[in-house]
């Protein structure tokens, strides 16, 4: 969900006209007219009534509204607080993303701090598997959004939130026609599991062997996200995942079922050891104060300390 989505449909609210609503917001009709029809399906409600040569707002876009001023109003509250420790030079940030990052709170996290900071330039990298700390650590980039557990004295985690996880299984796989899959069904089966490469404690948690005890069988050995998907798809592997990769990734051939008991997984933000470049915290602290004042946007979403036991917690 893309933010600026937010102000259109406030703003449509407001003029309940679609003609003047875009030329207030300065782009075309059916431009504008699309943005809304996409943010209905993404919510799947219906926001606008547009019966009878008229517009007006359903109660399910009255609800959206007032809660889209709360978060564009939260968003600036954040930016301001960016803005205090910003230093007047030119910076660059270097943000790092494994798949999902922050799921539905990333972008309102890069869109609050560009509004604090509009002069540090951004710039962004996807990260796999096996670099997502590497990456960090060797400089590469400066934050980098990653899901513990991670292990590693180099990196600084900042906790945001906490979500069930799912297990994704081949269309066609016995398990598929349930609801839910508890744990104890999925550890004899034959997983997906990180490369050697990867963090191990990490690679291990993925694939259930904090639950058996040990490695248990390997169907394919990926270095991405995407390979796993492929994998599952293509090979009958199992592997498990956040909740919020099953809203934002999906792959033919494949269904996503959620782990009814169980840890949760974290998501979080990772800088080096020692950062203290004034940008750099900036982002943190915005990160942390959108994690507790929009945590909504993300679905099944918790604190991290109201996690399920077992949830792996940054040292």
């Amino acid at each position: 969900m893309d933010i600026r989505q937010f102000q259109y449909a406030i703003t449509l609210a407001e003029t309940l006209h679609f003609g003047r609503a875009a030329e207030s917001l300065h782009i075309a009709q059916s431009a504008f007219s699309t943005q809304i029809a996409r943010l209905e399906r993404q919510i799947g409600a219906q926001l606008f009534d547009r019966s009878a040569n008229r517009v007006t707002i359903t109660a399910a876009g009255e609800a959206f509204v007032r809660r889209a001023q709360e978060i564009l109003a939260q968003v600036a509250d954040a930016s301001q607080e960016a803005r205090i420790l910003h230093t007047a030079s030119q910076s660059q940030l270097r943000i790092g993303l494994f798949y999902e990052s922050a799921g539905e709170l990333t972008p309102l996290i890069v869109a609050a701090f560009r509004k604090a900071m509009p002069d540090v330039e951004l710039s962004f990298r996807e990260l796999t598997m096996v670099d997502q700390i590497e990456a960090i650590a060797n400089e590469d980039i400066d934050v980098a959004f990653l899901r513990s557990p991670i292990a590693d004295r180099r990196v600084k985690l900042l906790e945001l939130f906490a979500e069930p996880r799912y297990v994704g299984l081949p269309a066609g796989h016995a398990l598929a026609g349930q609801d839910t899959i508890k744990t104890y069904d999925l550890v004899d089966e034959a997983f997906v599991v990180a490369s050697p490469m990867a963090p191990p404690q990490w690679r291990g948690y993925w694939s259930f062997d904090d639950l058996r005890g040990g490695p248990g069988r390997i169907a394919a050995s990926v270095t991405s996200v995407p390979e796993s998907l492929n994998a599952i798809a293509y090979q009958g592997a199992v592997d498990t995942f956040p909740a919020s990769a099953t809203r934002l990734h999906r792959a033919p051939g494949m269904v996503y079922r959620r782990i009814s008991d169980g840890s949760y997984s974290p998501s979080a933000l990772a800088t080096r050891t020692g950062e203290h470049r004034k940008h750099i915290q900036a982002f943190r602290n915005v990160a942390q104060q959108l994690s507790i004042t929009s945590l909504n946007v993300v679905p099944d979403a918790v604190s991290v300390d109201d996690a399920p036991n077992g949830t792996p917690r940054a040292a």
